[in-house]
């Protein structure tokens, strides 16, 4: 697919860092779009990027709040999709809404591993399940699934165990390339991939926190102080002299720094 004008692209995980940017490329291409996330706030700022620029006469840029490993809210993404921009079909479908954290089978609570899990795995095995069916009905198709780097190898940080993400990865790097045959077998006209992304500077630190505990703050609670304090140790720090608001800004500095010092950023 080389032409966006006109078409209808579908974004999970459109509020922030990658997300933002392919409805912000999307939109400067005269591309439809319609993006989830869990966040109505940043979804609005995506929103107001993309019409930073005057829109293209009947031009749609539609906002949907949907978590993506609960099917029954994919499902409703799809029908307010199909609402909101007057249509029955699809061209594009980018899966790529993602968090990290809650990686450790030690130290993490299963339904902190199993979050990250259903998300980056199960919302793009969901979407795909969901969204399928309007881009059947399209004269071409394409399907982007975000895996990782860590698709590749399994991630090995400092002190920091990332189980769940990795195995999500790898599945989506899997199921992307046995789906690739599926479709050419039984809806040729749409065509997939699956993106490897390295270190991206995004919120990805910050925000995959907020979703682990159900949060808008940036202040850690005392167990994920804690928490920092073990991991941090675990690296070689020395932190027994620190006090708390040192260990919460360290965590505040390692989200910052995520973001900042990345070769390449998604703001």
């Amino acid at each position: 697919m080389k032409e966006f004008a006109g078409k209808i692209a579908v974004i999970t995980g459109g509020g922030t860092g990658m997300g933002r940017e392919l409805a912000r490329q999307l939109v400067a291409e005269g591309c439809n779009v319609a993006m989830c996330d869990v966040s109505l706030e940043a979804m609005a700022e995506t929103k107001r990027l993309c019409e930073t620029e005057k829109l293209p006469q009947g031009l749609r840029v539609t906002t949907h709040v949907a978590d993506v490993s609960i099917e029954d809210h994919l499902k409703r993404f799809r029908d307010e999709v199909i609402e909101q921009q007057a249509t029955d079909k699809i061209h594009l479908l980018f899966n790529n809404a993602g968090i990290g954290g809650g990686g450790s089978l030690f130290t993490n609570t299963r339904e902190q591993w199993e979050r990250t899990f259903n998300i980056c795995w199960g919302g793009v095995y969901l979407g795909v399940r969901t969204f399928l069916p309007l881009l059947v009905k399209a004269d071409e198709g394409h399907i982007v699934n975000t895996s990782s780097v860590n698709g590749f190898w399994a991630s090995v940080g400092m002190g920091v165990a990332h189980t769940a993400y990795s195995a999500a990865k790898f599945a989506v790097k899997g199921f992307t390339e046995a789906l690739i045959n599926d479709l050419r077998l039984n809806a040729p006209h749409i065509k997939c991939s699956v993106v490897m992304p390295g270190h991206i500077g995004t919120s990805i630190v910050s925000n995959s926190r907020k979703v682990q505990i159900g949060t808008e703050s940036d202040q850690l609670t005392e167990q994920e102080i804690l928490q920092a304090r073990q991991r941090m140790k675990g690296a070689g720090i020395d932190v027994d002299a620190m006090s708390d608001e040192e260990i919460q800004q360290a965590a505040l500095d390692r989200a910052r720094t995520f973001h900042d010092d990345a070769p390449t950023t998604a703001p």
